[in-house]
């Protein structure tokens, strides 16, 4: 005859469940499909990112930005002190960040994530993320300073580091049963 017990962890269910003996179990591993899903491969593997801001009442503006990954839910990426762009980072922090392609457009399967920037003007982190900027996109990097030097001028390229950090939707609030 089984022994039948409700089970705590069920807790408000009123059906009765057999108890039953467990083995000792191995740690569990993570899969390889889980650990390719982390916040920092996303972007890892993104060509570009579509960052959308705020330009004033009910208006937004989305560029695509060459961006590494930076800690464990964040990206960073390089403006110019000159560009409205940071300007308008500095007001108002919130931004909404999709990977995308190489041509800027969203990728496959992508969708949009809540952030809040933060930008760095000096220290080491500028010759950091240069660096890892430089390493990931090679010959991308040099076009994009011709780019700006055509259209900007002498106006410096990515002297401001924006550090954007991601945050993941939680699961819904459901509310309790019974």
């Amino acid at each position: 005859m089984t022994d039948m017990t409700i089970d705590a962890a069920v807790g408000r269910t009123p059906f009765a469940r057999p108890t039953v003996a467990v083995a000792a179990t191995p740690a569990p591993t993570i899969p390889a499909r889980a650990a390719a899903a982390r916040p920092s491969t996303v972007w890892e593997k993104a060509k570009t990112a579509l960052v959308t801001r705020t330009l004033g009442h009910r208006q937004l503006v989305t560029a695509p930005r060459l961006v590494i990954p930076f800690g464990d839910n964040g990206l960073a990426f390089r403006v110019s002190s000159f560009a409205a762009e940071a300007e308008q980072l500095a007001l108002d922090p919130r931004v909404l960040v999709q990977p995308g392609d190489w041509r800027g457009n969203p990728a496959v399967g992508s969708r949009q994530l809540m952030g809040h920037a933060n930008l760095v003007a000096q220290g080491d982190l500028l010759t950091q993320v240069e660096a890892a900027i430089d390493a990931k996109y090679g010959w991308r990097t040099s076009l994009a300073k011709a780019a700006h030097r055509l259209a900007n001028g002498s106006a410096p390229y990515g002297n401001i580091v924006v550090l954007v950090t991601v945050f993941e939707p939680g699961p819904l609030a459901l509310p309790p049963v019974g």
